[in-house]
């Protein structure tokens, strides 16, 4: 119901919404250029300088709580970021509007509205979003390196008493009951095996906490080697391990067939990967024995987005053999990487 609220309010998206949250926030409307993201995304000059804009669908005048739809969702993530720059984290900063709001929000009725909020623009270039990326090897110590102060600093970190992100079990993603047919009974019963084994995973605040939820090369810029970390609207309460394997699923070499490579693949990127997060907080056996686990559960994730994102019944011949190739890994338990006895030791 959640989702197809969501959907229904997105559609409701006109120019004057737009408008209203340029006004609010003080862009130059003739410098907006709108860009890819799950909201409604621009960038443009805000007091002369290139800033960020997010429009997103949302509700309020409500109690419940919807990861990145609410205004107090949002308030949480930037308190996280504020929070993780004041400790010295490179981070987009978001930026107060002209009313001295961190959200805006811009009601469309008594239930459904659009929350508006920006963020400094950050520095750099990204990497492309290809079926196989390299990265230097300085460059993926660093980016572990910032993965495990992010954790550290988490260890820490007391939010707000009246605003929290939501757990990991809440994405809308695992709810496989309204986006995967019923007829994938296999499907289902490897979903809720995979469940089990995680709700059975320790959850003490060395392990588990807030985290980007997205650590990707898709949401950080890297200038002269320096990167900056931006986009927190997944961020949500699960394993720190979890994290590190979001950011390997989604470099892996493709096809997945090509299973050598993905292994040869995954072992460079979690040698120097983990070099660099265990400069700032330890990650032992116990989590490296996990990662295969982590990264199925990415897939069961990546499976849904699948159906919830693309037109079922208009699929094109190359997303029908995805959606197959994904059902048949899903069902036959076959590993997203094919470590080998000793890959996942220290």
């Amino acid at each position: 119901m959640r989702d197809f609220m969501l959907h229904d309010i997105q559609n409701r998206y006109t120019d004057s919404i737009l408008a209203e949250a340029l006004r609010r926030f003080g862009f130059d409307p003739d410098s907006m250029a709108e860009l890819e993201g799950s909201a409604f995304v621009y960038e443009g000059l805000l007091e002369g300088l290139p800033r960020i804009l997010k429009i997103a669908p949302g509700v309020w005048n409500t109690t419940e709580q919807i990861t990145g739809s609410t205004r107090e969702q949002l308030l949480a993530e930037v308190d996280f970021v504020r929070y993780l720059d004041e400790n010295g984290l490179p981070v987009a900063l978001s930026l107060p509007s002209r009313g001295g709001e961190w959200v805006e929000v811009i009601p469309l009725d008594e239930r459904a509205c659009f929350l508006a909020y920006a963020f400094e623009k950050a520095p750099g270039e990204m990497y492309p979003d290809e079926d196989e990326v390299h990265f230097p090897e300085t460059l993926l110590v660093e980016w572990g390196r910032l993965s495990g102060k992010l954790h550290r600093l988490s260890e820490c970190y007391q939010p707000h008493p009246e605003r929290r992100r939501l757990d990991w079990h809440v994405n809308d993603l695992l709810d496989y009951a309204s986006l995967v047919p019923s007829e994938q009974t296999l499907v289902h019963q490897r979903r809720d095996v995979l469940l089990q084994r995680l709700h059975a995973l320790p959850q003490d605040a060395a392990s588990f906490g807030l985290v980007h939820g997205d650590f990707h090369h898709g949401n950080f810029l890297v200038d002269a080697g320096k990167i900056t970390l931006f986009d927190f609207d997944a961020a949500e309460y699960s394993w720190y391990a979890a994290e590190v394997c979001v950011a390997l699923y989604n470099c892996l070499p493709l096809p997945r067939s090509a299973t050598a490579k993905r292994r040869a693949y995954a072992l460079n990127y979690l040698r120097n990967f983990l070099a660099g997060y265990r400069q700032e907080k330890p990650f032992g056996d116990f989590w490296l024995e996990r990662i295969p686990l982590f990264l199925k559960y990415c897939e069961l994730l990546h499976y849904a987005y699948f159906h919830k994102y693309w037109d079922m019944g208009n699929l094109s011949e190359r997303r029908a053999g995805v959606l197959a190739d994904f059902r048949q890994r899903i069902e036959d338990e076959i590993p997203v990487v094919a470590f080998e006895s000793g890959d996942l030791k220290t």
